[in-house]
């Protein structure tokens, strides 16, 4: 323990690094904060749209115009990054520029211009970048992507450290609008066409499907297609969460999507909540291939991942290692990265939750709570005083939605609700109750119970480490008639302060768990 809590201690020197996405649709530039060789946190983004898809599509060229207009974006971008003092740029364009005959010429011109050096991805590196961008973020060892481009549509099957299979059908969302959509059509019928035809290219290309054996396989969806169904259908039932990554929806959730947007035109599609005006000409036909990749594969549930192209790429130039294997501890990673780059004590954080995990297991017999309760501890542990980013008293509400609105990798949206009530918690009588209601599609009746049993636990690690030295170094709970007497072992420092605090907490415990508590 004294190893772990020493090499997190010290904080490295932070950087800032460029990302520029170029895509026949859009130039972004996503800015990020990064500690070399350890993790990234993005800060900032920015989007422009470009119209060099229908030039690619007209006659396969693009126009001097359009060249000229993104000659433009980037020229402004590299500013950006001059005078943010960006000390680690990339770019890379996406293999859809291949289809343009003058894409050499076109990508030369930006260089000279901007000064970024644009790697032309090819569909390969495309797919390792997106399975390496799921796999760091995303509690899904084994599984099968589905990434829906507008020219083409990506199937990954991946188990841990590696891709085992992948396709590439030639029709994307905005490819396969095209050849169906007609405004002057019936836009429920033109949507079941296109189902069933994708559904027939999908059975006829990914041959390795019917090999797949019989396993715990999670089916993720990235891209702007699966972004908008999530969107509309959180808003669609109010879900409680804005979060996008990690939102499970299942085939209730879709099939309500669905059903909403069949007979609508892209004129009343556009005005619907959640849809951007980038995607109001495809949600239809996306739609329609998901509906196709549901019904093929059989899928039950679908995670949706805000991991895109440019996390894999920012995780591959940030965190190298990365390339070679992905992070075996997603939670333990993301909590570090957050608290890294956030005002906190790192040495403090990582013995409240040594002492939190000890209390846990010491009083099993009176929690009786299992072991999917240990994360949403954990995260608890690493952010119990995450309110004290936003001012110096902070009240009860304040980690609550610091919590719930961090990105954490790994993590499901009902642990991150669990931690986030756990943590702002603390004191049995600050917990809310029609706060709490406002979760109820996420946590259970037990849920509620293991949160404020959980608190206690969390209120008496954060007291025996109050002085933040690390001085308490084990605890031994017995469980005697009305009492539970708590034995501390220490490293022979003074530790009053600390036993002073966690008296404090001897009422909440006494409300919670029924019984007295006594410290030695």
């Amino acid at each position: 323990m004294t190893n772990e809590i020493e090499k997190t201690a010290s904080v490295p020197q932070k950087e800032k690094i460029a990302l520029l996405e170029l895509t026949p649709r859009y130039v972004r530039l996503v800015l990020a904060w990064y500690i070399p060789n350890v993790s990234f946190d993005v800060f900032d983004e920015f989007f422009e749209p470009i119209k060099i898809f229908e030039d690619i599509n007209r006659d396969g060229f693009i126009k001097p115009t359009q060249i000229a207009d993104v000659v433009k974006i980037v020229k402004m971008y590299r500013k950006l990054c001059d005078a943010l003092e960006v000390t680690k740029a990339t770019a890379y364009a996406t293999p859809s520029f291949r289809e343009a005959k003058n894409h050499y010429g076109f990508l030369e011109e930006l260089e000279i211009a901007s000064g970024f050096k644009i790697r032309l991805m090819q569909e390969q590196d495309e797919m390792v970048a997106i399975y390496n961008g799921v796999i760091n973020s995303l509690d899904a060892p084994k599984g099968i992507i589905f990434d829906i481009e507008d020219e083409y549509t990506h199937i990954i099957h991946y188990s841990r450290k590696t891709i085992l299979n992948s396709t590439t059908i030639q029709f994307g969302a905005e490819s396969l609008s095209a050849l169906f959509m007609d405004s002057a059509g019936n836009p429920e019928k033109q949507m079941q066409e296109m189902a069933e035809f994708f559904k027939q290219r999908v059975e006829a290309e990914v041959l390795w499907m019917n090999e797949l054996e019989e396993e715990e396989i999670k089916f993720v969806g990235v891209g702007d297609a699966f972004a908008s169904i999530g969107k509309i259908s959180r808003r669609g039932k109010k879900y409680p969460l804005d979060i996008a990554h990690a939102y499970t929806l299942d085939n209730n959730d879709f099939q309500n999507v669905y059903n909403a947007i069949k007979n609508l035109d892209v004129d009343k599609r556009s005005r619907i909540r959640g849809i951007s005006e980038k995607s109001s000409s495809t949600v239809a036909c996306g739609l329609a291939m998901v509906k196709a990749l549901i019904d093929v594969f059989k899928i039950d549930d679908l995670l949706i991942s805000a991991s895109d192209v440019s996390t894999g790429v920012l995780f591959n130039q940030c965190v190298p290692l990365t390339a070679e294997k992905p992070i075996v501890d997603l939670v333990s990673y993301s909590l570090q990265c957050n608290i890294t780059y956030h005002p906190t004590s790192v040495k403090n954080s990582v013995h409240v939750y040594y002492l939190a995990t000890l209390l846990f297991r010491q009083l099993r017999v009176m929690h009786k709570l299992g072991r999917q309760y240990i994360k949403p501890l954990k995260i608890a542990s690493y952010m119990y005083d995450c309110g004290s980013r936003l001012r110096y008293h902070p009240n009860k509400k304040d980690a609550l939605q610091v919590i719930l609105s961090s990105q954490l990798y790994g993590v499901s949206h009902t642990d991150l609700v669990l931690a986030a009530f756990i943590a702002s918690s603390q004191n049995s009588e600050e917990f809310s109750l029609s706060e709490w209601v406002r979760y109820k599609d996420l946590v259970t009746e037990e849920d509620l119970g293991a949160v404020k049993k959980l608190a206690v636990i969390l209120k008496i690690a954060v007291a025996l480490d109050r002085s933040q030295q690390g001085n308490v170094t084990d605890l031994v709970c017995d469980v005697l008639g009305d009492s539970v007497i708590m034995k501390t072992v220490t490293n022979n420092q003074d530790i009053s302060f600390e036993l002073r605090c966690a008296e404090e907490t001897a009422a909440d415990f006494k409300k919670i768990y029924g019984k007295n508590l006594e410290l030695l």
